[in-house]
Parts: C-alpha cells; structure tokens; sequence
C-alpha cells in the first residue's frame, strides 16, 4: 500500500458486464480481473458506475451471476485497498449490496472525495445533457415509487429490459465525440465556483480531459475499445488503455 502524502486511486467505468457474458465477454472481463489485480496497490478503486450490465436485489434473493467479478473485489477490499462506488444507469440498485459488502456509499449517489491535494467530483453521467433517456431513466429509477414498481415485475422482464438497453452500450461515434468535448468544455467553462478540482466522469464511452478556470475534468473512456481506465497518482491524473499503457505500479 503506497504511503505517500499523495493517495493514489484507480478509477474505472462502463464495462457493462452480462450475468451470462459471451466468448468475447469474457476475454474483456479477463482484462478486467488482471487491472483489479494491479488496483490491489492503490490506496482507492472507484467504480464509476455501470459495472454491471444488470443488477436488482429483490427482497430475499440476489440474481446469480458476476461471481468471479466480486470475488476478485473481496480481495482488493482484503488488502487495504478502499472501494467506492457510484452507480450507473445500470447498476444503481447495486448500492446497498456494494456498501454492505465493501463499505462504499450505501447510496451510489455522486460525490466529492478529497485524496491528498486533489478534491474529485465522481459523477457516472448527466453534467453534459448529451443524453435525455439517461437522465429520465436515472430520474425513476433512484426513486422509492420506481423500485416498488420494479420489485413487482417478474426479474426475466426486467432482465429483457436491461439487454434491449445494454444493446446501445458501444463506443462514442466520431460526430459523438466531437459534440461530448463541446459540451464539455462549455459546461467546465461555467463552473466559476466549486468545492472540487477535478471532475472525473463515465457513461459517453468517450475518453478525454480538458481544463478551464483553473480545473480540469475527464472522462473515461469505458472497457470496451479501448480498455480504457484512469490512475490518479502523485497528483496527477491520467487516461490509460489497458492494452497500450505499461500497467501502473502503486
């Protein structure tokens, strides 16, 4: 475990793993358990939302699935090393289950978290108002009314459901990109005041950071191609692929 003045964090988003991943799943989620492996170093693993393609916990059982994925979080949790968790469009209702389990925010809301000089806003989606079904889908998901409406659907409808959504999880397309780093510099520009420094964000499937008026803000850039994730170390923060970057070492 690094005990620098400077924590250090590995920050990942966006792997939308199935509970019945395919072949070529399977090779990403490979890739996966490998980075968790290196994140065991770091003082903070933030999961930055939608993890998991599908996850509900009904009152008295959980789905079955993801077995080898939490197994390999209980041993980064094992050497020290804390969670956090923000959830995702597909994975909020995860939160109570990750809190109880890794002590992470029983809430999976976004949060600020300060880690040596640098002060984080982690956020999955919505600064950018790039994608209005997300925030109406987040909108009644996070509320009592649409868990209880939830909770009263058999779980293979919901599961249907989450499959006709994950199938629009892909990277960003060229034009998308271009569009998500405008608004994203005319959103960091109007941020005059802030209690952060650093806004670090998933859900576009876009990596890229930019800075203004003295902050910066990143995006990452998912698990699927690249196999993007973000090291936060000695202060600094940096957007990492999987298959070009030397792994960091903690």
């Amino acid at each position: 475990m690094n005990d620098l003045k400077q924590p250090t964090a590995l920050i990942v988003a966006d792997s939308h793993f199935h509970l019945n991943p395919d072949p070529d799943e399977k090779q990403r989620l490979d890739r996966f358990l490998e980075l968790l492996e290196v994140s065991a170093g770091a003082d903070h693993l933030i999961l930055l939302g939608d993890i998991f393609d599908f996850w509900f916990d009904y009152p008295h059982f959980r789905l079955k699935g993801y077995d080898p994925l939490l197994q390999a979080l209980d041993r980064v949790r094992d050497t020290g090393t804390r969670l956090h968790f923000i959830g995702g469009n597909h994975d909020i209702w995860a939160a109570g289950f990750l809190h109880q389990r890794y002590g992470c925010s029983p809430t999976g809301e976004t949060q600020i978290l300060q880690l040596g000089n640098r002060r984080l806003l982690l956020i999955h989606g919505g600064l950018l108002k790039f994608d209005w079904a997300y925030n109406s889908f987040r909108a009644v998901v996070r509320t009592r009314a649409g868990m209880v409406v939830a909770k009263c659907l058999h779980p293979e409808i919901l599961f249907a459901f989450s499959t006709w959504l994950s199938g629009k999880s892909r990277s960003a397309t060229r034009d998308e990109a271009t569009r998500i780093e405008e608004l994203a510099r005319q959103w960091l520009s109007q941020q005059d005041q802030t209690d952060w420094d650093l806004a670090i964000m998933g859900h576009v499937h876009h990596g890229f950071q930019i800075q203004a008026n003295g902050r910066e803000m990143a995006s990452l850039a998912g698990w699927f191609d690249p196999l993007g994730y973000g090291v936060l170390q000695d202060g600094q923060f940096q957007l990492l692929d999987f298959n070009r970057d030397p792994l960091p070492e903690f």
